[in-house]
């Protein structure tokens, strides 16, 4: 009987036993915190390439390769509208970008794209 006792209070390995049962979900929280910075940058730069694009549109260059430039690293698709304010004709450009994800244990890789849109007012040629 005192053999058994002993085995019951002895808690050695008991760490390690705790250090396994947290381990994932440390890794976890590090693999959200890496996904949300990926938002992140996605979101800062899909933002600066619509607003390059808008005034790239602006003068009447090609916003297409200008958004491309801005955005290297996303895979992004871009679409120009015009339209008419009171201030006078402006052009919108409007950028979608895929957000890269990791693929996260058991749930697999996510889909998700984001959109940003930039206006400008359209500048005349002065001749």
């Amino acid at each position: 009987m005192k053999c058994i006792k002993k085995y019951i209070k002895n808690e050695r390995g008991s760490q390690l036993i705790e250090f396994i049962a947290v381990f994932p979900m440390v890794i976890m929280a590090m693999l959200l915190i890496w996904q949300l910075a990926l938002v992140a940058y996605t979101v800062v730069v899909a933002e600066a390439a619509a607003r390059d694009g808008a005034r790239v549109a602006a003068v009447g260059g090609d916003y297409s390769a200008a958004v491309d430039r801005s955005s290297q690293g996303l895979d992004v698709s871009t679409s120009l509208s015009t339209g008419t304010t009171s201030y006078g004709e402006e052009v919108t450009v409007t950028v979608t970008a895929k957000i890269p994800t990791m693929k996260i244990p058991f749930i697999g890789r996510l889909d998700y794209t984001l959109s940003a849109d930039a206006s400008m007012p359209k500048e005349e040629d002065e001749d």
